[in-house]
């Protein structure tokens, strides 16, 4: 998985888990969504300068990448292959859904 796969599902796990440190940001998470360029390079650029300047959520994400070598450099386990990481459109569908999830009020 490439660092930028690792750094967006990074952020999707952290909006589906820890909605609560979006929630005085609910309008510039939408902008943030709907301003992503279509490649992965892009998205986990924009997202990054994005989470950088919000600081609750920037600590959060070093916080989650602070395994990010040791990830790396585990043995494999069997000799399958993981299935490829999803493709930017793909991401960015997750990314409304975890969004709308979040700002829904529950039932």
């Amino acid at each position: 998985m490439s660092l930028e796969d690792k750094m967006i599902q990074d952020f999707i796990t952290l909006v589906e888990t820890q909605s609560l440190l979006f929630a005085d940001y609910p309008g510039e998470v939408e902008a943030l969504i709907e301003s992503l360029p279509e490649d992965k390079e892009g998205m986990s650029d924009a997202i990054a300068d994005w989470y950088e300047s919000h600081p609750p959520i920037r600590d959060a994400m070093d916080a989650m990448s602070g395994n990010v070598i040791s990830d790396y450099s585990k043995a494999p386990g069997t000799q399958g292959h993981a299935p490829p990481p999803p493709d930017p459109k793909t991401y960015r569908n997750i990314l409304e859904n975890a969004i709308r999830r979040i700002q829904s009020p529950p039932k």
